[in-house]
């Protein structure tokens, strides 16, 4: 049943007559570790290509990049190779499984946040002129919100907070959300919910934590989707192959194609939390760098 969704929603998309907006910077974040933040940005990226979008995964996990090594395809280059031997970030660039393109982090990662402003222009130039050869743009952030990232998150077209049933997880989410939601109110923010048992496990993870964001901070955050725990994932990433290329028949590659298809529709339809902005990323980073230029968390 759930194939015979997908493959609705997949028509549904081809059939959109909507005017795709290029380069939406999505960013991918979770309160805590080990909650499947890297494995459902790969998965994300990779369903969203399968799509017919032209996707770009950035790995800006500080200290603890790996988006390269669960593609099971080491990087030549990095984002830290990028900063200190002057290399384009186009040179650092590589196709990951399933036609994606990606950036892997690598080690020195927290120079990048920590580059003084003309230095950071430079960057960010090359970002903006980047992030227009693609549909999307994702982000996959470190867990939780430093001092040294908040910038770049405050200026997503949109940020995806990963997160699972645990308290522990739940706590540290809303940690997170407490940093940027008092920071840039208009900042949209969906919710996954990743290791259920049931959905119903996952949307009232989601509105627990939603009411409580509505409640101190003014304002909640979206459902986007549920993700069952599945032995699937787990295969996938001891193999260092995506689940949604090695095991495209499991529960969570089927969840994750439809999370794709609505992705997409709810985009274009202005439904999303996104609704199709394309204002310019890298002015958005250097204005809130200005803004935390001595502030603590």
């Amino acid at each position: 049943m759930m194939n015979d969704q997908a493959e609705r929603l997949r028509r549904l998309v081809n059939s959109s007559k909507v005017q795709d907006k290029k380069g939406v910077v999505v960013g991918i974040l979770s309160g805590k570790g080990g909650v499947g933040k890297s494995v459902f940005s790969i998965n994300f990226s990779i369903s969203l290509s399968q799509m017919g979008k032209k996707v770009l995964i950035i790995d800006l996990d500080v200290g603890m990049g790996n988006i390269d090594h669960l593609l099971g395809k080491p990087a030549k280059y990095n984002i830290a190779d990028s900063i200190h031997d002057k290399l384009r970030l186009d040179d650092v660039i590589f196709t990951g499984p399933g036609n994606i393109s990606c950036i892997s982090g690598g080690n020195g990662m927290d120079n990048l946040f920590r580059l003084e402003e003309q230095n950071l222009s430079v960057f960010l130039e090359q970002i903006e002129r980047i992030r227009k050869k693609y549909d999307y743009v994702l982000f996959d952030f470190g867990a939780g919100v430093s001092e040294d990232m908040i910038h770049f998150l405050l200026a997503a077209h949109q940020i995806i907070l990963v997160t699972t049933p645990e308290p522990p997880a739940m706590a540290d989410a809303y940690s997170a959300l407490k940093l940027l939601l008092p920071n840039n109110q208009n900042l949209q923010v969906s919710c996954v919910v990743n290791m259920v048992e049931n959905l119903q496990e996952g949307r009232e993870t989601w509105e627990r934590l939603s009411g409580a964001s509505a409640r101190f901070m003014g304002k909640g955050i979206k459902w986007l989707t549920a993700l069952h725990r599945d032995r699937a994932v787990l295969r996938s990433v001891k193999e260092q192959v995506p689940c949604v290329l090695q095991y495209p028949r499991s529960k969570y590659s089927v969840e994750m194609k439809l999370l794709a298809s609505s992705f997409i529709i709810g985009e274009q339809t202005g439904e999303a939390a996104f609704s199709g902005k394309t204002y310019s990323f890298s002015t958005r980073v250097k204005s809130y760098f200005r803004m935390f230029g001595g502030k603590k968390l």
